[in-house]
Order: C-alpha cells, then sequence, then structure tokens
C-alpha cells in the first residue's frame, strides 16, 4: 500500500464536482476518447493483454467464512464529491440499522467483507488523477479509522475510454491497492467463491457485448469447480436487459453475451443479474425467481426511472421496484426547462452557432429585405440554395441534429432531427433579424455599417446563447416525456446528486443470500471532520436523508420455500 499516496490525498482540500456534461470542453474531449475506444480499443484489446501479461487467476475463495457474510455493490461512482461520498461513508459504517417495510421491525445489517464496484469509477473520463481524486479519495475518507473491505472492481465503458489503462494500473496490481483496501484481481473479470456455494461472477464486456477467449476459458475452468446446486450472482456492466428492449433494432444492446455465458460456458442458471450503467434502483423479476437489478446509484448523475415507459421486458420480467418512483423521475425532468441556468457553459455553443447562421444569412440580405421577416427568410433561402458555402453550412447544421437524435428508427430520426434543427435556424434567424432592425431603425445605424454588424452580432450571440439553451431544454423535455428518448441526455442535463443507491447482500448460516436495496433520497452538501482522531466527515447539512431500505429481497437455499422480497 503506499502510505505515502493515501496521506496526501487525505490532506489534499480537492473535492470534485458534478461533472457538466454539456460544457463544450468536455463534449469535445469525451467524443474524441469515445471515437478513439471504439476504433482502437476494439483492435487492441486489454483484456488479452492483461491475460498474456499477468499470472493466472483463479477464483477467489471466501467459502470457508463462518458466520453471517457480506457483500456491498456499488456501481457508477467517482463523480461529485457529495454524492459520491455519501455513498462511500454509508458502506464504510460498521452497521447500519434499517427497517424491512412499514410496521416491521428493523434489523442491523454490516458493512461488507467484499466491497465490488460494479462499472464506471470514475467520471468523466479515466486517468490516474480521475481516479484518485473523483473515487479513491472519497473512499479513502469514509475508510479511515474502519475495517477495510477486500475490493474488487469491474469496468464500465468510461473505464474504457483510454483501452483500460488507468483501470488496469489501479485496481488490478495487488500491491498497489485501493484507499487502504486489499485488491488481489489480475485482470478486468474475477470469479468469488462465497459461502453455502453461492458464487459472484463479473464480466467484462468491453465496449459492446463480446467475450474475449481468455475469459471464456478462465469461465469455463471456475465452471469446473462448482457443484451441482451452486447458486450464481453474476455481475455485468451495463443491463442488456433493459437495452434490448429500448433498442431491438441496435446490434451489441442485447443478452446475447449473458445467454451464451448461461448457456455454453457456465451450464448453470444465474439466479441474480447485478448492473450498473444506468444511474438509478430498479429490479425485474419472473415467476422462477430470476432478479434483474440495475443498481448505479453510487454517485454519478441520476437516470430517469420513468423510462422505458413499458415495465415488462422479454422472457416474463415485469418491473418490481423503482428507486426514485417514476412519478417522481417523471416531475424531475421539468427542471429541463431551466437548461441554460443549470448549463450555463453550453450557451457558448448555441451562441456561435446562432451568430455564425445569422453572419451567413445576412450577408445576403439588402436594405429592402428588412421589410419584413418573411422576405428577408426568402432571401435567405434562396442565397443557401445559390452559395455552395451557405448550402453546406446548412446541411452541415442539419446533419449533426439527425444524428444526435436518440433512436434506432430511421424515420424518427429524420422527423425529430429536421425538426430540432429547424427550431434552432429559425431561432437563429429570428434573433439575427431582430437585432439588424434593432441596430438599424432603434439606434439608426447605417445597414452594412462596420459598427452595425458588429453589435448585431454582439447581440445574435449573447441572445442566441441562451435562447438556444432554452430550445435544447424544451427538446429534450418533449423526447424524454412524450417519446422516453435523449433519457441520459435530459437527466445528466439536471446532474441531479440525490437518490442514490447500492446494494448489501448477506448469507447467512442457513444459507439464504437477503440483498438489501439501499438508498438515500438527498445527500448532504455541508460536512464536518467525524472526531481529531479521524479523517471521516459526517453530515452537517439538516436537510440531508439518512439511508434507508428501499427493499429486502430473500433468496433461500434451494430446496426451501421462497419468501417474497418486502419494499418500503
Amino acid at each position: 500500500m503506499d502510505a505515502e499516496r493515501l496521506k496526501r490525498l487525505l490532506e489534499s482540500p480537492e473535492r470534485a464536482k458534478m461533472t457538466g456534461w454539456f460544457d463544450p470542453r468536455v463534449l469535445a474531449r469525451s467524443a474524441v476518447l469515445v471515437s478513439l475506444a471504439n476504433v482502437f480499443g476494439r483492435n487492441s484489446d486489454q483484456r488479452l493483454i492483461e491475460a498474456l501479461a499477468n499470472q493466472p487467476q483463479t477464483a477467489f475463495d471466501y467459502s470457508k467464512q463462518g458466520g453471517n457474510f457480506w457483500v456491498d455493490y456499488v456501481s457508477d461512482l467517482g463523480d461529485g464529491w457529495n454524492s459520491t461520498y455519501a455513498v462511500a461513508h454509508a458502506i464504510a459504517e460498521p452497521t447500519l440499522r434499517v427497517a424491512p417495510g412499514v410496521g416491521a421491525s428493523s434489523e442491523i445489517t454490516h458493512a461488507g467483507r467484499v466491497l465490488i464496484f460494479g462499472g464506471d469509477e470514475v467520471y468523466p473520463y479515466p486517468s490516474r488523477a480521475a481516479y484518485e481524486i473523483h473515487t479513491e479519495k472519497p473512499y479513502a475518507t469514509a475508510f479511515s479509522g474502519r475495517a477495510h473491505p477486500d475490493l474488487f472492481a469491474v469496468p464500465g465503458n468510461h473505464d474504457w475510454y483510454d483501452s483500460l489503462i488507468a483501470f488496469s494500473r489501479t485496481f488490478c496490481r495487488p500491491e498497489r491497492g485501493f484507499a487502504a483496501c486489499r485488491t488481489q484481481q489480475t485482470r478486468s473479470y474475477f470469479a468469488l467463491r462465497l459461502p453455502a456455494n453461492w458464487w459472484l461472477l463479473a464480466i467484462d464486456l468491453q465496449l459492446g457485448a463480446d467475450l474475449d477467449e481468455p475469459q471464456i476459458q478462465y469461465f469455463e475452468r471456475v465452471a469446473e469447480t462448482m457443484e451441482d446446486d451452486a447458486r450464481i450472482v453474476l455481475c455485468v456492466p451495463e443491463p442488456q436487459w433493459v437495452l434490448e428492449s429500448s433498442y431491438p433494432k441496435v446490434p451489441g444492446l442485447d443478452d446475447s453475451a449473458l445467454s451464451f455465458l448461461q448457456t455454453k460456458i457456465l451450464k448453470h442458471p444465474v439466479d441474480v443479474f447485478l448492473a450498473g450503467d444506468d444511474h438509478h434502483y430498479r429490479r425485474h423479476a419472473n415467476a422462477q425467481g430470476v432478479h434483474k437489478i440495475v443498481c448505479g446509484g453510487g454517485g454519478a448523475f441520476l437516470h430517469p426511472t420513468h423510462v422505458p415507459r413499458h415495465k415488462t421486458l422479454p422472457n416474463g420480467f415485469v418491473e418490481q421496484t423503482a428507486f426514485p418512483s417514476r412519478e417522481k423521475s417523471r416531475r424531475l425532468a421539468w427542471r429541463n426547462l431551466r437548461f441554460a441556468r443549470l448549463n450555463p457553459r453550453f450557451m457558448w455553443m448555441p451562441a456561435v452557432l446562432y451568430a455564425l447562421s445569422a453572419w451567413l444569412a445576412s450577408a445576403n440580405l439588402r436594405p429592402p429585405d428588412l421589410e419584413s421577416m418573411w422576405r428577408a427568410l426568402q432571401s435567405s433561402a434562396t442565397a443557401a440554395i445559390r452559395d455552395p458555402f451557405d448550402g453546406l453550412w446548412l446541411l452541415t447544421f442539419l446533419t449533426v441534429f439527425v444524428f444526435f437524435t436518440d433512436t434506432h428508427s430511421t424515420r424518427y430520426r429524420l422527423l425529430g432531427g429536421l425538426t430540432h434543427a429547424s427550431s434552432h435556424l429559425l431561432a437563429a434567424f429570428a434573433v439575427g433579424w431582430l437585432a439588424l432592425l434593432f441596430t438599424t431603425r432603434g439606434l439608426h445605424l447605417p445597414y452594412g455599417h462596420s459598427g452595425q454588424l458588429l453589435l448585431s452580432g454582439a447581440i445574435t450571440f449573447t441572445v442566441g446563447g441562451y435562447i438556444g439553451a432554452l430550445i435544447m431544454g424544451i427538446y429534450l423535455l418533449i423526447s424524454v416525456q412524450l417519446f422516453g428518448r435523449h433519457s441520459e441526455q435530459a437527466f445528466s442535463a439536471l446532474r441531479v446528486e440525490d437518490y442514490k443507491s447500492w446494494l448489501r447482500m448477506k448469507i447467512d448460516a442457513d444459507g439464504d443470500l437477503t440483498i438489501y436495496a439501499m438508498g438515500i433520497e438527498r445527500v448532504p452538501r455541508l460536512w464536518k471532520r467525524g472526531g481529531e482522531s479521524t479523517e471521516t466527515l459526517v453530515s452537517a447539512d439538516p436537510r440531508a436523508t439518512v439511508p434507508h431500505l428501499i427493499e429486502k429481497i430473500v433468496l433461500p437455499r434451494k430446496g426451501k420455500a421462497v419468501r417474497p422480497p418486502s419494499s418500503t
């Protein structure tokens, strides 16, 4: 363990803020990293490099642990300090008392002997410094002066943006450790043998839905050691079962890899599927008692739960619980009407686009064209058809918005993209024309004079930035509320810190697996030191809420009657 590095982290006053996903710099860098990861990551698979360079990895055995065995699972962490640390602090608490249901007696849950990071361990993109500040610092602070669990991590798509280099350095070097926790894995996938013949398996699907050959061989060897009555909890980077339902015609967004793993490699049924990637809590279950749980509330911005609108998935899986509720999620979406206020840096983008569009349009206008907006619009449209440069700008503008549209349907992509783009173009023209009118008739500046052009351009730039952000917010609101699309963009714009969640799992002496889905409705915004002898911080925010139980699911050992889950 690097004690000096941890000491430096704990003493650093730096605390990460929630990622501003509509910041032009973040958007540009993310676009570059995603493109590079998709091009080079798929052709230089870090999982293969790990398998060749490292010592063989076997299953990690915890099966001899006596008494109740506890495991914590948290995913989509490493964003803003408040949200990430709130969950880390709750996980690090030695005990948490929760009530299984209304009127039921409370029971005590214990911190896990093992801690699983389920994917996307850092935002917005991976690097050594980002892992340290966004993720390791909150967890090192939370575990200061407390027992440290063994830590295992599954990479998500954000961890893959540098072809898994920073992730491998952070989590796949056992001699290094993480936040003073012991790390043991040497690859991006692993298997844990737990008490009472339970197994926790974690796979790495890179940026798609494929299993590399060394990973297949690893799990084939693991499967050979399983008993016939083995019970499996499978951790995956993203919930293909939800994606397949939302994007049925998109290759790679299906559960074919999971089906192949279950039927051809493990040859055992999976009892519980766990995934992050969607930043909320949602559970689907079927009549056979198989649970598919999405729990991505470890610190990143909240995703909506009211989309997809349907509650049923293929193979008889029906939604049982969602946190926050669908009604609350739908209400939160209306905050997109405050898009400009929530994302002030985004306004630079429409400001530039509106100013350039108005500039090109006005270059072809003559003083008589200012008599009416309709006449000016006709002149601009004629110029766009006749002038190759104007026409190229118009086509580029339309194409960008068509590709931005979130759908697998070509018809909807064209309809939605062209409608969205046309709204911005018309708004840009209206703002530019009004600016020309104001400077020429209101201020009586001669049309075409350098001062008049500069002032009208400045007005278009300033007003256009706000109007463009407002239109973007309205577009996202309509998309997510009426069509169930753009949920990622609509809620990343809101940067909601609250409604965090994680899972606490217990295997008791009888072999029953109990899953406690834990939630925090409002995370603290203010913190204070918990004591003179520890670096741990505690809430100083009177509006913050304490961790509570979302629901409790009991999976009995084989041959024992199933008890229904309870929820609050």
